[in-house]
């Protein structure tokens, strides 16, 4: 499975004689029981990117790579995986990653940085969380990534038994009471504590509480600050039955519902901002000024967002107009299917925060791209900080 670290590495990659050759394979629901069309479209797919590249003067290792890549195609077909090669052999570079089936359509291209746009809705299907169920007398930790439940923690908090007596006047009776509500009390902090020491090694993850609601008004006054921040829900369960399917199901559906109102809500903001002329950036020719001038904190992409435009690979120029040069440097610009690749590699380098955004019909009016900005540049003036 292919994690940030990865994409941040594939981000950084860059092969000044363009031999960067990335492929995307996504099965696809066969038209007949051989599924020979799938494999046909992909090998022609393949011999058309050699053409280019032989068209091109890149007829050595990049051959090499794409024969290597239309090698794999016949084990790949079938197996409803999708597939992910990033290739450079004059670099000694060649990754391979298996990847959620997810993506639109199958793809190659051959260029100086590899494509990594198709990678936006796998970051965004990423799902990461801690979840923890309990009730007064037990604990049980798991860790979800992806598809894969793992329980971590199983322990059982021993309450102190009362007596056949409540003694006099029943002040044994008060007495017990209260010991084990201590108890419980001290069950509820070991369990925060727990939480605390998850979240100081996993920042990206999400945190998930199962349990009765006559509990959560005892469990909730605990939990300290990280437990605080990366807490999106919970839902109702029994500690004790809860088997470890029913709790990815249940977890999955909080992490679903969270994902969907950030992303609404970022939307609204977005507009907002962009409209009072403050932290917002709507439309292609806006963002990518924002990402130049160093102001994006966070890009929105639509799922269905797609562009030419040209990139000059001397100072990393973005722009819409076809021209054969750059406007900022001079040197000779590159011409891009889709500019979309591009800007989702610069984001990764950059470390601005992207968010794949589904088909959504406010998002689709506004062009499917928008960032939130941490500042607005032709306002960072002196007369501007003064005032």
């Amino acid at each position: 499975m292919i994690t940030r670290d990865d994409i941040r590495e594939l981000a950084n990659f860059r092969s000044p004689e363009g031999c960067a050759v990335t492929f995307y394979y996504q099965p696809s629901t066969p038209l007949n029981k051989s599924h020979r069309e799938e494999i046909i479209q992909v090998k022609d797919m393949i011999r058309s990117a050699l053409r280019e590249a032989e068209k091109n003067g890149k007829n050595g290792s990049t051959r090499g790579d794409l024969e290597r890549i239309a090698s794999m195609i016949d084990p790949l077909h079938g197996n409803g995986k999708a597939k992910a090669i990033f290739a450079c052999s004059k670099e000694g570079f060649w990754r391979e990653f298996d990847i959620p089936a997810q993506l639109l359509q199958s793809r190659i291209g051959v260029s100086q940085r590899f494509r990594l746009k198709p990678l936006a809705a796998v970051l965004d299907g990423e799902q990461r969380a801690c979840i923890v169920l309990a009730d007064r007398t037990k604990a049980r930790a798991f860790e979800l990534v992806n598809d894969d439940i793992r329980e971590k923690l199983d322990f059982v908090n021993e309450l102190t038994r009362r007596g056949k007596s409540d003694g006099w006047s029943g002040y044994d009776a008060g007495h017990a009471e209260r010991k084990q509500m201590n108890e419980a009390l001290q069950h509820f902090k070991t369990i925060a504590d727990y939480i605390e020491h998850y979240f100081e090694r996993e920042t990206q993850a999400r945190l998930v509480i199962g349990c009765r609601d006559d509990v959560w008004s005892e469990i909730e006054p605990e939990l300290q600050a990280q437990g605080r921040q990366h807490l999106i829900g919970r839902f109702r369960i029994d500690p004790k039955l809860a088997t470890p399917e029913q709790v990815k199901q249940m977890a999955r559906e909080q992490l679903l519902e969270h994902s969907a109102n950030m992303k609404q809500a970022l939307i609204r903001e977005v507009i907002g901002e962009a409209h009072r002329n403050g932290r917002g950036a709507i439309g292609l020719r806006r963002v990518l000024r924002s990402l130049e001038l160093g102001e994006a904190l966070t890009l929105l992409m639509g799922s269905s967002f797609s562009a030419p435009g040209v990139k000059c690979y001397n100072c990393g120029h973005m722009d819409l107009h076809d021209s054969p040069t750059c406007a900022v440097c001079g040197k000779e610009n590159t011409q891009l299917e889709d500019i979309g690749d591009a800007i989702v590699g610069h984001a990764i380098r950059t470390g601005v925060e992207l968010v794949y955004i589904p088909d959504d019909e406010e998002f689709d009016r506004i062009g499917r791209i928008a960032a939130l900005l941490r500042f607005r540049a032709d306002q960072n003036t002196p007369a501007k900080a003064a005032s």
